[in-house]
C-alpha cells in the first residue's frame, strides 16, 4: 500500500516548479518586501517574464500606457498578484502531461474556482489574494496521485469516485486523499501554514479542528464553478453550512457566478498561451 511519503519520494512524481517561483514562496514569510528584488528574480526565467508583462498590458487593468519591463508590471500589478501569477504560471509549466486528464480543462477549472474564492473573499472581508494562492494549490494532490500511483489503482478510484466523491474514493482504496497529498507537498514547499491548512482541508472544511475560511471559500468556489447556472435559489447540493460560516448569502454567491460568466478572470487564457 503506498503512503503519501513514498508517492512523494519519487521526484519524477513531483511537479517541476522553476526556481523562481521557489524563491517567490520564500517572500510570503517576509514582511517587507524588496519589489526591486522580486522583480530581479522574475527577470531570471523569460517565459514566466513574458507572461507576466502580457498581464500588465491587458484589458484586465485598462491603462493605456504600455509598460515594456518587469520591474514596471511589478509595480503596477503590486506583490500579492506578482505572487499569484509566478504562482500560477509556475504550475501550469511544472507537469507537461498527465495520463487521463486535460491539463487545460484542469487548469481552466483550477483559475475558475480561484477567481470564484477571490471574489467571494473580498465579499467577507478577507483578502482575496491570499485566497487566490490557495485556489491555485487546491487541486495539486490530484496531478501527483495520477502521476505516481499505478494506472489499475487510479481506475479503481475513477470508478468508486462516481458513487463516493472523489476524497473518500480515494481514502478507501489507498488511505489518503488528494487534499492531504497537496497539502504535504506545500508543506515541503514551505507555505505557510495558512495555506497548507486551506489546501488540506478544503473538500471538508467542517472537520477542521479550527475552521479555515479560505477553506470554505475554495469549497463554496468548487460547488458554484461546478454550476452550469444560477438561479434565485441555491441547488441541493449548496454546502450551506459553509456558507453560514463564513455569513455569505446565496445570492451573492449567484452574483459573482454571473460575474465571471459574463466577464471572465483574465487568467485561464493568458496562461495558456
Amino acid at each position: 500500500m503506498p503512503t503519501i511519503d513514498s508517492l512523494l519520494a519519487h521526484p519524477h512524481n513531483l511537479p517541476k516548479i522553476p526556481e523562481v517561483m521557489l524563491e517567490l514562496i520564500q517572500t510570503l514569510h517576509e514582511k517587507d518586501t524588496d519589489l526591486l528584488k522580486i522583480s530581479r528574480q522574475i527577470s531570471k526565467d523569460p517565459v514566466i517574464s513574458a507572461k507576466l508583462l502580457r498581464l500588465a498590458n491587458s484589458a484586465k487593468f485598462g491603462c493605456s500606457r504600455q509598460v515594456a519591463s518587469v520591474n514596471d508590471a511589478t509595480v503596477r500589478l503590486g506583490l500579492a498578484m506578482v505572487r499569484n501569477m509566478v504562482l500560477a504560471c509556475g504550475l501550469t509549466e511544472s507537469v507537461h502531461s498527465v495520463p487521463g486528464i486535460d491539463l487545460k480543462h484542469f487548469w481552466g477549472n483550477v483559475f475558475n474556482v480561484a477567481e470564484l474564492a477571490s471574489r467571494l473573499a473580498q465579499r467577507v472581508g478577507i483578502p482575496p489574494e491570499q485566497v487566490f494562492t490557495c485556489a491555485l494549490l487546491h487541486d495539486l494532490g490530484r496531478l501527483i496521485m495520477h502521476v505516481g500511483l499505478p494506472e489499475n489503482t487510479v481506475h479503481h478510484i475513477h470508478d468508486l469516485e462516481l458513487h463516493k466523491g472523489r476524497a473518500k474514493a480515494e481514502e478507501l482504496v489507498v488511505g489518503f486523499n488528494y487534499a492531504q497529498v497537496g497539502a504535504v507537498m506545500t508543506r515541503l514547499w514551505k507555505f505557510p501554514d495558512t495555506i497548507c491548512n486551506a489546501v488540506k482541508y478544503h473538500y471538508n472544511p467542517l472537520a477542521a479542528d479550527t475552521f479555515s475560511a479560505e477553506a470554505g471559500l475554495i469549497h463554496l468556489a468548487i460547488v458554484l464553478a461546478a454550476q452550469s447556472d444560477v438561479t434565485e435559489v441555491a441547488p441541493p447540493e449548496w454546502p450551506q453550512p459553509v456558507a453560514d460560516k463564513l455569513a455569505l448569502a446565496w445570492a451573492d454567491c449567484a452574483a459573482e457566478f454571473i460575474n465571471l460568466r459574463n466577464h471572465g478572470s483574465g487568467y485561464a487564457g493568458l496562461l495558456a498561451a
